[in-house]
């Protein structure tokens, strides 16, 4: 990044402020590209390996308790954020490179790519790409940054090595994709066979279920014709016998009246004989 690119002026990024602090007669246009432009300010000096632009940046832009969030630590306060920057920059020989911001007037992404070039290994140069994220706080000082949080993904890191990164592209990725569609294919016709199987057996149970009402049903009428025969066979054969002892009796009292003599007969003696 070209130092003029960097050194915008601190009476440009203060009038960058108040449009964005607040929209004032300007058009709506004006007010976002003063924005972007003290954005990409803040950025190339927040990125800067100049420690001059990082510490004014970190003095007027960044709240006293404001947070650090990286892939390898966390930590708060413009003290200790400083003290990280100069342990990376005693580490790494060149600036990221700052490629992309989107910014919504309260979080601005920034897209860089990180120049990994280690001081003791200066032929060793990989290219990462990465994110930094900056939110904003309206104070009365003007807008104030309370959290940046960097991020790296695997895949650019792994990308940035040569051999490692063809490698990653041509046959990891490969096998994984392979091995992911067949597993898809295979839960796909798993939970369908578990559907149709789920389907079936609720209709088996439903099906069972009505068989078993049915039957309760068939069984309880014909228990209840069953209950109803036997009690009309009862009846009868109680009428039957009633009958029948009723004609015994009467057979029983005509053999009575058969038996009984009509007149006094008198009685025959040896001297009525005579």
């Amino acid at each position: 990044m070209s130092s003029s690119a960097r050194s915008y002026t601190s009476s440009s990024s203060r009038s960058s402020v108040s449009g964005f602090s607040s929209i004032s007669s300007n058009t709506h246009d004006a007010v976002q590209d003063r924005n972007m432009q003290f954005i990409w300010w803040i950025a190339n000096r927040l990125t800067s390996y100049d420690e001059e632009m990082h510490k004014e940046i970190l003095d007027d832009f960044f709240m006293p308790d404001a947070k650090y969030i990286h892939p390898a630590l966390t930590i708060e306060g413009r003290y200790n954020i400083r003290k990280v920057f100069r342990v990376w920059t005693s580490l790494n020989k060149d600036e990221p490179e700052v490629t992309n911001i989107v910014f919504d007037g309260h979080t601005a992404i920034i897209s860089l790519v990180q120049n990994l070039r280690p001081r003791l290994f200066p032929l060793l140069h990989l290219q990462v790409p990465a994110t930094t994220t900056l939110h904003f706080k309206d104070t009365p000082a003007g807008p104030m940054i309370y959290s940046q949080q960097d991020s790296w993904t695997l895949e650019g890191i792994v990308q940035s090595m040569p051999l490692l990164g063809w490698w990653y592209d041509h046959v990891v990725r490969n096998i994984l994709g392979a091995v992911l569609t067949s597993a898809g294919g295979f839960l796909h016709t798993a939970n369908q066979t578990t559907g149709y199987l789920q389907f079936r057996a609720e209709e088996v149970q439903k099906l069972s279920t009505e068989i078993i009402e049915k039957s309760s049903a068939e069984i309880q009428s014909r228990s209840k014709e069953m209950t109803l025969k036997a009690h009309t066979m009862v009846d009868q054969a109680k009428d039957t016998v009633e009958k029948r002892v009723a004609s015994a009796r009467e057979e029983v009292e005509k053999m009575r009246q058969l038996m009984r003599p009509t007149g006094n007969p008198k009685a025959i003696t040896g001297k009525d004989a005579a």
